[in-house]
Order: structure tokens, then sequence, then C-alpha cells
């Protein structure tokens, strides 16, 4: 008997400690101000105090309640088969860039963790891209060959323990007479020492270190306008904000005066489960590329909670949101023995067209923008608090100039 409690809200948000922020205080002066309070606001607010600016973090919700958590909250440098393309797109030099600059981002976290001492639920594991449809083994091998030419730490194997049972999975798909029962899963890559945390508990402590000594944390403040000048000024509904420089840090930009969105592909929507199940969940991340399906779990007072992710669809192309929840609650009783069905929630993703982000300044002297992380968000918002950190003060930077199908003036990408 499955018990079904089903709280809609990510099981990130739930039992959490809700912190309490102002709304904007009228004519509020400081040197950057940021707009968004994900993980890229914060990261960056943060990075930024740090360097001794005085920083004002603007959202219109909650901090941290949005993208950040309804993430599913995997810190990998890779999310998918991607090196292969970077490869064949941009060429050596450029893919060796991006993958050193997922590199940075990735260890960084695990810094920033260490440095103020943050009980996370961080753990090294490793990831696992594979597919239950031999179709995709060549695409699998081609992207392991990617990895090797770029020296990436990962393996192609054909020994891995999957998260469900895969034989109980073929027994119930031939009862229903369903194409994947004869599917034998033999290829993954694995990325070695990879990692999973605790979203909002890694937020909440990043956050509580920004307001004071000038800086600010604002929520529950929309921002209606942005007037640019010597010093710009960021018109909310409940005052105005002013400040040398401006971080677009909204998951789909706010403000945008190069047209960003017009290389970027149609948003991506995602359904995502928290389950109990019977099975011992291997130590593992997996990432089934067709059809696209993650796993992973995460402790709880109750045991390992198992979060799958899956019904990807172009935002609203699907008329009815239910039904995809329904069809992850199907998909996920051929895979497991099902105890309970605690959470279920949504998130909406943004890539750009070639893959790669989109983080620097904007044509706009002072304002600057980042976006299109694809489905990658821990370790893409990481980097661009350290890219945007580094260009507004001037240093020398690890700087990645990446082309698009409609550059930003600027190109500091």
């Amino acid at each position: 008997m499955i018990f079904i409690r089903e709280k809609h809200l990510p099981f990130w948000l739930d039992k959490e400690e809700t912190l309490e922020f102002p709304t904007v205080k009228d004519k509020t002066k400081v040197d950057v101000a940021i707009v968004g309070g994900g993980i890229v606001g914060i990261t960056t607010g943060l990075m930024l105090k740090k360097q001794g600016f005085k920083v004002g973090i603007i959202e219109s919700k909650k901090i941290a309640s949005d993208v950040t958590g309804s993430t599913t909250a995997k810190i990998t440098i890779s999310s998918n088969l991607v090196y292969d393309e970077i490869l064949s797109d941009f060429g050596l030099e450029i893919a060796l860039k991006f993958r050193d600059a997922n590199i940075l981002a990735f260890d960084k976290i695990s810094e920033i963790i260490n440095e103020y001492k943050i009980d996370c639920d961080y753990e090294k594991i490793p990831l696992y891209i594979y597919s239950t449809n031999k179709n995709n083994y060549k695409d699998i091998e081609k992207e392991y060959k990617a990895l090797q030419k770029l020296d990436i730490d990962a393996d192609l194997t054909d020994d891995f323990q999957m998260p469900f049972n895969e034989e109980s999975f073929k027994e119930n798909n031939a009862k229903n007479n369903d194409s994947e029962s004869n599917i034998d899963i033999n290829k993954a890559i694995k990325y070695n020492n990879q990692a999973i945390f605790h979203p909002k508990k890694y937020s909440n402590a990043l956050v509580k270190l920004i307001p004071g000594e000038g800086s600010h944390v604002f929520e529950n403040t929309k921002v209606i306008d942005i007037k640019e000048g010597e010093i710009n000024r960021i018109i909310t509904e409940k005052g105005d904000i002013f400040a040398d420089s401006i971080i677009i840090a909204t998951n789909s930009p706010i403000y945008d005066p190069d047209s960003t969105l017009s290389y970027m592909s149609p948003p991506i929507k995602s359904y995502m489960l928290g389950v109990y199940v019977k099975e011992n969940i291997p130590d593992s991340m997996f990432v089934d590329i067709n059809p696209f399906h993650t796993y992973r779990k995460t402790p709880t007072k109750k045991g390992d909670l198992l979060i799958i992710a899956g019904e990807h669809h172009h935002t609203g192309k699907s008329k009815d949101t239910n039904a995809n929840f329904k069809k992850l609650i199907e998909y996920t009783k051929k895979k497991f023995n099902v105890n309970s069905i605690e959470y279920f929630w949504s998130n909406q993703d943004n890539k750009t067209i070639d893959r790669l982000p989109v983080i620097g300044e904007t044509s706009q002297k002072g304002i600057y923008i980042s976006t299109g992380f694809g489905s990658w968000g821990m370790v893409k918002a990481t980097l661009a608090g350290i890219m945007l950190t580094d260009l507004i003060s001037n240093k020398k930077i690890f700087m990645l100039k990446f082309s698009h199908q409609k550059d930003l003036k600027n190109k500091n990408q």
C-alpha cells in the first residue's frame, strides 16, 4: 500500500528555517544592487561584501524560495552530454575554458562551505550519466571521448548499480507490454567526486552574512523599472534604490538591454517528486538521458528521501500540469517499490541556444547580467558570482569570451 501525502512544495523548503527580511527602504544607496535573491544573488552579494562593497539584494518574493528552492541540488561539472557539443561547436581552447570554469565553480562551493562552516548535508558522491535507450549508447561513447580529450576525471563503465532494481523494472514493463522491457543498460559515464547538498541550508547560511555595514537584503519587493545614469536608479513598488552597479540575477532577465532572450531556447519546465522507497538507493546521482530523468537521495529523520525529476517540456506547451505529475508518479511506481509519496513540485530553467551561459556586463556600463544556466544552476550560479565579483572589482579575472548567436556588445560572458 502506498501512502500519498504529497505536499505541494519542494522538500528543501519544508521545515527549514524561514528567514525574514524587510521590504525596501526608500532612497537606499549601495555600491552594487542585485535584483534577484536566489543563489546567484546571494553568492555574488556575499563575495562582493567580502571585497568591501556595500550591496543590496532585492527579491520580489522570499529569499531563495523560487528556482533555487526548487532545484534537485546536484553540484556537478556536467549535467548531461554537453562537452562533445561544446568541443565540436567551439574548438579545444573554448572547451578547455568551459571545463576550467565548471571546475573552478565546483571547488568554490566546497571552499565556501569550509570557510563559513556551513552544515548543509554536503557530500561527495559519483554522478552516472546513462541511457535506458540503446540508441543513445553511441552518444555516450562520443561524450566520453570528448572528456578524454579534455582530461576530465571520468570513466566509461558497464559496472554500476542502478538506483532501481533492474530485473523488477524489466518484469513490470514486460507485464505492461512496455518496449523498454528488453533493454539492457550497459554503458554509463561516471564522474568521480561530484557532490550534493541542501540548497536552502546553504543559501540561508550565506544570506545571514550579508546585512550590516551598509549592506542590505530586501524581500517581498518587486522591481518596476531601472533608470541608467551616473548613479543608477532602481524603482521598486516600495521605494527607490540607488547604486553604482546593478546585477540582474533573476532566472529570466527582467531588464535586458541587449535582447539576451533572443538567443535563448524556450524555457523548460521540469517536475519533481520526493518519495520514500523500499530499495536501498546507492550513494550516487543518476541522469538517464532518454527519456530524461534524474535521481538522487537526501537524508531525513525518516531515512533517505529519493528525489526524482522528469516529464520535461517547454513552458506553456502542456495544458495539464497535473497530468505530468501523474505520469511521473506512474514512472516512479514502475521503477521502485514506493512506500510513500511525500512532495511534488516543479521548476523552470533557461538555456542558450549554444548551451553556454551568459555572464557579464551588458552594453549599459555598470549593468551586469547572468542567465542561461541550462538546468545546471548550482555550479553556474557560483561561476556567475566569481566572474561578476571580479568584473566589478576590476580584477584580472578568469574570462570566458564565448560567441553566441547574438553577442552582448561587451562580450564579457
